[in-house]
C-alpha cells in the first residue's frame, strides 16, 4: 500500500466533507458554527471469505483517539454504585453515564428506550464480564448502527487507565463474509491526522487476515454518507491457497 495514496485519499475524502457541509449550509441560507463530525472508515475488500467469523474486534492502539471528548456510557456489573466510586476516586471526563445490568433490565426494556439510549451517547463502553448478555438486552440496533459495546477490563486496580486505553484505540471487525472494516478517524481531523492512524493501524489488520495482503483485494476510505475512495486495489491472479 503506497504512503502518498492513503495522503490523497485522505485529503480528498475530506474536502469532499467540507464541500458537502458548504453547499447545505448555502441551501439553508446560513453558516453552521458547530458541524457534526463523522467517523471515516477503512474498508477492505477480501479475496477470500474467513472460514470463521470474530464477534468481538481487535483493539489497535491509535495515535489520533476518535473518541476523546466524546460522550460515553458505560455498562457495568451489579451494582453500580461500585464503579461510581471508582470513577471518582479516578475520573475519565468521557465518561458521562454509567448503567448496570439490574437497570438495563428494568429502565430499558422496551423498544422506544433502547432507541433513546442508542441516540443519548456518542460510545458505549461494557465490561468484558458481560459483554456476552448485551445482544439480549440492548437490542441489535446497537450493533447494526456501529454502536456496539466495547469491552472494557474493569477487573483490575487502575479502571481509568483500562477505559483509556479503550478510548484511544480503533477496533477491527471481521464477522464474516468478504467485506470488514473500522473506524480510523474523524472528519474534523486534519489530513496528517487522519493518514497517521490508517497507516498505523494497517499493520495490524494485515496480520490478522488469513493470507494477509494476499487475501486482499481492495482497501476504500469512506465516511457513512460519502462515495468510497480507493486506497489499494489488487486484480485476482488466482485461486487462493
Amino acid at each position: 500500500m503506497d504512503d502518498r495514496q492513503v495522503a490523497k485519499a485522505a485529503t480528498a475524502l475530506l474536502k469532499y466533507v467540507e464541500r458537502q457541509q458548504e453547499k447545505k449550509n448555502e441551501s439553508e441560507k446560513k453558516k453552521s458554527l458547530f458541524v457534526d463530525s463523522e467517523f471515516v472508515y477503512l474498508s477492505l475488500t477480501l479475496m477470500k471469505m474467513p472460514d470463521k467469523g470474530r464477534v468481538n474486534g481487535w483493539r489497535i492502539a491509535v495515535p489520533h483517539s476518535l473518541y476523546a471528548g466524546t460522550d460515553i456510557c458505560l455498562i457495568t456489573k451489579d451494582p453500580v454504585e461500585e464503579w461510581e466510586e471508582k470513577l471518582e476516586a479516578k475520573p475519565v471526563d468521557e465518561i458521562k453515564k454509567l448503567i448496570d445490568l439490574s437497570t438495563l433490565r428494568k429502565n430499558y426494556a422496551q423498544y422506544k428506550d433502547k432507541r433513546d439510549l442508542f441516540v443519548s451517547y456518542d460510545v458505549f463502553f461494557a465490561d468484558e464480564r458481560i459483554l456476552k448478555l448485551l445482544p439480549h438486552l440492548i437490542g441489535k440496533r446497537f450493533f447494526e448502527g456501529n454502536k456496539q459495546p466495547i469491552p472494557v477490563r474493569l477487573s483490575g486496580k487502575n479502571i481509568d487507565k483500562s477505559i483509556a486505553a479503550a478510548r484511544d484505540a480503533t477496533y477491527f471487525f471481521m464477522r464474516g463474509g468478504n467485506i470488514c472494516g473500522m473506524k480510523v478517524g474523524k472528519t474534523d481531523f486534519s489530513p496528517e491526522e487522519l493518514t497517521s492512524n490508517i497507516l498505523e493501524i494497517m499493520p495490524n489488520v494485515i496480520k490478522r487476515i488469513p493470507g494477509g495482503w494476499k487475501n486482499v483485494q481492495a482497501v476504500h476510505l469512506r465516511t457513512g454518507k460519502s462515495p468510497a475512495l480507493p486506497i489499494y486495489k489488487c486484480l485476482p491472479v488466482g485461486p487462493m491457497i
